[in-house]
């Protein structure tokens, strides 16, 4: 089976394992720079084993006997809604530099994000403001949970099979209602995020709790 040579795990990875640094000496920058990549995962893998029980608890009390559980990440689904089967395919698209990448289509979905711990609302869509009735999100330029929730677990294509590592067998499709739990890592991490106000909506290091429909799916113009 090919894997694209692994992008979408290494666009994961990177994602949820980006540290900063300041320029160093040439012949100690690289040394330093992969002693900050093994400590952050270090810290993630610390985090994901930590978050694991409360992930689960609340999963089987509200995802019931429908709950699924992607071991590779530590995300807890349910799939209320398939969606159209069909209504979009084109995960694959050709790569700048040749060969294959990930297709980066545009959603528009209505959402509600709450904690995980408290059940608080931190972001939803409205039902009766029409102009925020529905948000539109370019994939690969969100969060790494909605990454994952949105993309395949595989694509055939030509004959071939790609893994790809989503959490659904064929991607999110038009009309598909899914409802998931992720751990920090792959949500805002250990980087507090504030409202216009400067009040602290997510704190640190805290799981996220999904409801999103998919409106729409499709290739951006």
């Amino acid at each position: 089976m090919n894997n694209l040579s692994n992008f979408f795990f290494l666009f994961v990875l990177a994602t949820i394992t980006i540290t900063s640094c300041s320029k160093a000496d040439d012949n100690n920058n690289d040394d330093w720079a992969e002693e900050q990549r093994r400590i952050n995962r270090a810290r993630i893998e610390a985090l994901l084993k930590e978050q694991a029980s409360e992930l689960k608890t609340f999963a089987e009390t509200n995802f019931g006997e429908d709950a699924q559980f992607d071991d590779s990440t530590g995300i807890w689904f349910k799939v209320h809604e398939p969606g159209e089967e069909g209504s979009y395919t084109r995960w694959l698209v050709p790569g700048s530099m040749g060969g294959l990448a990930l297709s980066r289509p545009t959603v528009d979905v209505k959402y509600v994000g709450k904690l995980m711990r408290n059940g608080e609302i931190f972001d939803q869509t409205s039902e009766d403001d029409p102009k925020d009735n529905t948000r539109s999100f370019q994939l690969g330029g969100v969060i790494p949970a909605w990454d994952l929730a949105f993309y395949p677990k595989e694509v055939r294509l030509n004959g071939n099979d790609y893994q790809i590592g989503g959490l659904t067998e064929k991607g999110l499709q038009k009309g598909a209602i899914i409802e998931f739990v992720a751990p920090s890592p792959y949500c805002y991490d250990n980087k507090e995020q504030k409202d216009k106000d400067g009040e602290v909506t997510i704190p640190s290091d805290s799981p996220l709790h999904f409801y999103v429909e998919v409106v729409d799916i499709r290739d951006k113009k």
